[in-house]
């Protein structure tokens, strides 16, 4: 049931650059087999990085006076607090009786994964609470577990320090991770034990990341679940849908900035539904949906998907939206 991300991609912008009242048209060819992430520019109507969602574990959060640590949500990671500050003393059953955390596609800082590791929220040098968490690495391309890990948050001076071992190991790997003022967050690896630094462009050139996110559905049970969607660029965009307006009458004067949304995944997934009713599983698109997007020039859109498959073939992950400037 996880959507996923593949490596395919050919970027087809089929209309003049963006201004006002010129509509854009593009096709993310993400292929059936999802294993890609897609950082895309509104401005250029093009995607500007291309990477795959299996070559990072962490993100650091490079924002000033900012410093959330947030799992790679794309690969189903989640991890265990512990109450203990040893590594060397952290074994898999301190996993037992206690709760795995996931971390969620809005990216918000309640519901973080790792919570705030550090014990002083005004310090521009904060202390760690020193805590070990047991990580969840998730799975592989294939869908294989990649096992855990446990690791500690250090102090940050002047940079993320962090500290980790295989789960039942006593062999400790240190890592430092530094902040970069230009993007969003750092990458760390714990499987390659290396910075990432290139994964996300610019925070400047873009606006929306087509990829692989976790979700939590709480009914009929608790089941955490992989959707693929749209997650925007904290820095520079925001964004709500309206389902109730009619998409080519929709002027400036519509535009609600009241409404506009903060959490990463306003745009989300739900502009495509999936259904096992017929002849087999399928995809269609809600195209009701009309995303109204902001982005820190003062640039306001309208958006809105009309297609998921494939032309001609019926092969998911070929998402098509056109958007318009107002």
């Amino acid at each position: 049931m996880a959507f996923c991300l593949s490596s395919c991609f050919k970027e087809k912008p089929i209309a003049p650059p963006n201004s006002a009242g010129i509509g854009q048209t593009a096709l993310i060819e993400m292929g059936p087999e999802y294993h890609d992430q897609f950082f895309y520019s509104l401005n250029t109507n093009s995607v500007i990085n291309q990477n795959s969602l299996y070559v990072y574990d962490l993100m650091f959060d490079c924002g000033t006076n900012n410093f959330n640590v947030w799992l790679n949500t794309a690969k189903k990671m989640s991890l265990v607090r512990t109450n203990k500050t040893d590594l060397k003393t952290v074994t898999i059953n301190d996993t037992i009786n206690n709760d795995f955390h996931y971390e969620l596609g809005e990216y918000n800082v309640d519901s973080n994964s790792f919570g705030k590791w550090w014990s002083d929220s005004v310090s521009t040098q904060p202390v760690t609470r020193g805590k070990v968490y047991i990580v969840d690495l998730g799975v592989d391309e294939t869908g294989n577990p990649l096992g855990f890990i446990k690791m500690k948050i250090n102090d940050f001076v002047n940079a993320y320090s962090i500290s980790f071992a295989n789960v039942n190991d006593t062999v400790i790997t240190n890592a430092v991770i530094t902040k970069d003022d230009t993007r969003n967050y750092n990458y760390y690896s714990l499987i390659s034990k290396a910075v990432m630094s290139t994964i996300e462009p610019p925070k400047d050139l873009w606006d929306f990341c087509f990829t692989r996110y976790s979700i939590i559905f709480y009914e009929p049970y608790y089941l955490p679940y992989l959707v693929t969607g749209v997650l925007h660029n904290p820095s520079r965009v925001s964004a709500y849908m309206d389902s109730t307006v009619n998409f080519d009458s929709i002027k400036i004067a519509d535009f609600t900035v009241s409404r506009l949304q903060t959490k990463r995944d306003a745009v989300g997934y739900e502009w495509k539904r999936y259904s096992t009713q017929g002849t087999g599983d399928s995809y269609s698109v809600n195209k009701h949906y009309t995303y109204f997007v902001k982005t820190d020039e003062d640039k306001y859109y309208k958006l809105r998907f009309i297609e998921f498959l494939k032309n001609g073939t019926g092969e998911n992950g070929y998402p098509v939206f056109e958007y318009f400037r107002l």
